[in-house]
């Protein structure tokens, strides 16, 4: 099987052993890991623990939101930690009297650092609700990593300069990083409300330690969700600019074209009026008419751009 089970008593630190009826009666800590379990491991929590079948479902089959509930006889947390892709991985505890079950479908190291801080730092007073704080605290911690490396992106874009020859790569980049933002947030926003849920417990929060505990946990995701907020705002302005930009560009290409199409729009006339080639037109067997007209074309030019060039057209 994959469950590991794990003891401590207020003399020793935390122990493994293989079942959990060879755990000392004087165990004042269990702690049950269920790690990629199989269908036996399955069966446990239904026949040895006697969970609810609905949480059990939803422990088993999908990947429940993260939420806190508290039934007669045990507690049901379900926490959300990031992955590489910024996907959703649920963890998921269970804490009757001085056990808790952890279950989950992937490998979480942040099992193996608590585990390693509870066995450095032995506290003989250790309960399930500091273990389960200190695996919250873990949690939230992970999520610096991947919101850090969002905020020193959205940093970098400050040193691009706008020009056709970046603007199309750092716009794509500024789409990629507000997805990521995104994804997120889908996280961090529920585990804020699970925080709530957890510091109006009067269950799980037994003594002011725990309480400035969970403050402290809370803290660091208010400081998640400001970063993620100003990362958000820098992308809004920079696409803003890049719209602006855009526009910019945009309206000085329409204005030269437009300005050229005035100059020319005379020049159309007169070239229009005298290739209708009436044998009363005059001008058309004139020796001179040639050149005047060629003149007269060039005056309207000229006139045209003096006269544009006094409106500050461009």
């Amino acid at each position: 099987m994959s469950m590991t089970i794990k003891y401590q008593t207020a003399k020793q630190r935390l122990q493994q052993v293989d079942q959990i009826e060879t755990i000392p009666k004087d165990a004042t800590l269990i702690w049950c890991d269920f790690t990629e379990p199989t269908a036996a491991d399955n069966e446990i929590l239904q026949s040895y623990f006697n969970f609810n079948k609905l949480e059990i479902d939803d422990t088993v089959n999908g990947t429940p939101r993260a939420k806190y509930k508290a039934y007669d006889t045990y507690q049901y947390i379900v926490f959300h930690s990031v992955t590489h892709d910024n996907t959703i991985k649920a963890l998921n505890l269970f804490i009757k009297d001085n056990m808790l079950i952890t279950y989950h479908h992937k490998p979480f190291a942040i099992l193996s650092d608590v585990e390693q801080l509870i066995t450095e730092h032995f506290q003989p007073d250790l309960d399930t609700s500091d273990l389960v704080l200190h695996i919250l605290d873990k949690m939230v911690d992970s999520y610096f990593k991947p919101i850090t490396e969002i905020e020193d992106k959205v940093y970098a874009f400050e040193d691009h300069q706008v020009d056709e020859s970046t603007n199309k790569t750092v716009m794509d980049k500024v789409y990629k990083i507000r997805s990521q933002i995104i994804q997120i947030k889908r996280i961090i926003y529920p585990m804020r409300e699970l925080v709530d849920d957890l510091k109006e417990s009067h269950i799980l929060l037994v003594d002011n330690e725990n309480h400035m505990y969970i403050q402290h946990i809370d803290d660091h995701l208010i400081k998640q969700v400001n970063i993620l907020k100003i990362a958000q705002e820098m992308t809004n302005e920079i696409r803003d600019n890049y719209s602006s930009y855009t526009s910019y560009k945009m309206n000085s290409v329409m204005q030269v074209l437009t300005l050229v199409s005035v100059i020319f729009l005379p020049l159309t006339l007169v070239t229009g009026i005298y290739g209708m080639n009436f044998t009363n037109m005059p001008e058309l067997k004139w020796h001179y008419g040639y050149y005047m007209v060629l003149c007269l074309m060039l005056f309207i030019s000229i006139a045209c751009i003096i006269y544009f060039k006094r409106k500050k057209w461009f």
